[in-house]
């Protein structure tokens, strides 16, 4: 099973798919936590040069350096995780493309799209959360972190703006699949959403997710 979490920098959707998986863990399901893009060897260095501001990538160039580690991370983790029965819970995914890369960045999201079946074929997100925030807001998190900002995150509230639009259009499109937050909620409180909302689709699902199952 493979849930997502999406958002634009600063949203706190890695700090949710961290809880979560921290508390499936502890319920004693059979959960795994990955990332896009750096979940595998090729993928860390990839993302080591998508996130450096010291070498030139060019939009094209970004565009297939994304799906170059998305189609190691699906040959590498995603299907073995599902051939083992597993949930895998993952930080960033195929939306995260279409909101930066096809929104943010204006490549044509048919492009995308193509590239993207190819890639995954029958691979798809059971459950997606889309932790929402604007990106004012989101920027004044990232600067209290203390922390310099990589080369995607120096992009401006423009460009984010169009990113958060792209994600919520997605949302909009298949509502079946996400599940849209207010990330500006206390931490604590979106864990217990996500839980909520995960509680009974773990449990209808037919497969046992039993950690030694």
């Amino acid at each position: 099973m493979l849930i997502t979490f999406e958002g634009i920098d600063g949203s706190g959707k890695s700090t949710q798919a961290r809880e979560i998986h921290n508390a499936l863990s502890l319920a004693g399901l059979k959960v795994r936590l990955s990332r896009e893009p750096g979940a595998t060897p090729l993928g860390e260095e990839i993302r080591k040069i998508l996130l450096s501001d010291s070498v030139p990538v060019g939009n094209l160039a970004e565009l297939l350096l994304f799906l170059a580690d998305r189609a190691q991370h699906v040959q590498d983790v995603l299907r073995p995780s599902r051939s083992s029965g597993e949930i895998l819970l993952v930080d960033r995914f195929t939306d995260a493309t279409t909101a930066y890369q096809g929104y943010g960045m204006g490549h044509p999201l048919p492009l995308i799209e193509t590239l993207h079946k190819t890639i995954l074929q029958d691979i798809e997100p059971f459950r997606t959360f889309l932790l929402d925030i604007d990106p004012l807001a989101a920027s004044e998190r990232i600067r209290k972190r203390g922390e310099k900002k990589n080369r995607i995150e120096e992009r401006g509230l423009e460009f984010f703006r169009n990113v958060r639009n792209g994600y919520l259009e997605l949302a909009k499109q298949n509502p079946h699949r996400f599940c849209v937050l207010d990330a500006t909620l206390p931490r604590e409180e979106l864990t217990r959403s996500i839980l909520k909302d995960l509680e009974p689709r773990l449990l209808a699902h037919p497969a046992d997710r039993r950690a030694g199952g």
